[in-house]
C-alpha cells in the first residue's frame, strides 16, 4: 500500500513523515520545503508471519511493507495550477490512501500560508482543490467515453453512467468517497483523489497537550482545553 501525506504548506507533513519512517526529510519554516516527494518504506508488523515462517520454513521471509509519500504542500488555487498544484495532484493520483495533515498548533515563528490557524478552513481548502482537480480530470474522461457511448458501445454506456454520478456529486461539492456509490463505480477511476480513503492526523504543540491534560483533570464538564 502507498499512502500520500498531504496538506497545506507548513502544517507538519515532513515531520510526521520522518516520525513514521525514521526518515530525514527537511522540515523548515517556509513554504514548499518539499518539492520532489520524499518516499519511505516501513515494514508492517504481523505476528502471523513469524508463525507461518516456522511452519513453512521458506528460504526467505518478506514482511508486508507500506510506502509513505511526503507530497509537496498544496495551496488554494492548486487545481488552476497555483503553487505546485499540478505536480501535487499528479502525485496524489498515484497513492492508494491519504493522510491529510491538519495544523492545530499556533506558533508566530512558523508561517501559515493562509494567515492564521483555522483547521476547518484548511480542511475545506484541501478538499475543494482535490474535488476541483478530480472534476477537471473527470470531465476529460467523460468527453472521451461519451463519444463511444453514442456509437452504441455497451461498456462505454455503463462507464458513462458511473462517471455521470461522480460528476454530479463532485459538482455539488461532495467527495467521491462520500457518495455511497458502488465499489465498481469507484474502480472505474482508481486515480480519483477524492475516492481514496482519508485520515486526518492533527499537528499539535506541547502546550496543546498540556492544556488538554488540565482540562481532563477538571471536575467541571463545561471546562474544555484550548490551544493558545
Amino acid at each position: 500500500m502507498e499512502i500520500g501525506i498531504v496538506g497545506l504548506p507548513n502544517v507538519g507533513k515532513s515531520t510526521i513523515f520522518n516520525a513514521l519512517t525514521s526518515g530525514n526529510a527537511a522540515a523548515s519554516n517556509y513554504p514548499f520545503t518539499t518539492i520532489e516527494p520524499n518516499v519511505g518504506v516501513v515494514a508492517v508488523p504481523d505476528a502471523r508471519l513469524g508463525r507461518l515462517t516456522e511452519l513453512v520454513k521458506p528460504s526467505k521471509t518478506v514482511p508486508t511493507a507500506c510506502r509513505f509519500v511526503d507530497i509537496a504542500g498544496l495551496v488554494k488555487g492548486a487545481a488552476q495550477g497555483e503553487g505546485l498544484g499540478n505536480k501535487f495532484l499528479a502525485n496524489i493520483r498515484e497513492v492508494d490512501a491519504i493522510l491529510h495533515m491538519v495544523r492545530l498548533f499556533k506558533d508566530p515563528d512558523v508561517v501559515h500560508t493562509m494567515g492564521g490557524v483555522d483547521f476547518r478552513r484548511d480542511i475545506e481548502v484541501i478538499e475543494t482543490e482535490l474535488m476541483l482537480g478530480d472534476l477537471a480530470s473527470l470531465e476529460k474522461q467523460f468527453d472521451k467515453v461519451s463519444g463511444k457511448a453514442k456509437s452504441g458501445d455497451k461498456a462505454a454506456r455503463e462507464t458513462l453512467a458511473a462517471l455521470d454520478a461522480l460528476k454530479t456529486g463532485l459538482a455539488a461539492g461532495r467527495a467521491a468517497r462520500s457518495l455511497g456509490l458502488e465499489a465498481r463505480t469507484i474502480r472505474r477511476r482508481p486515480s480519483s483523489p477524492t475516492s481514496k480513503r482519508t485520515r486526518r492526523p492533527a499537528g499539535r504543540s506541547p502546550s496543546c497537550f498540556a492544556e488538554s491534560s488540565r482540562a481532563r483533570s477538571c471536575s467541571s464538564p463545561a471546562t474544555t482545553g484550548r490551544c493558545s
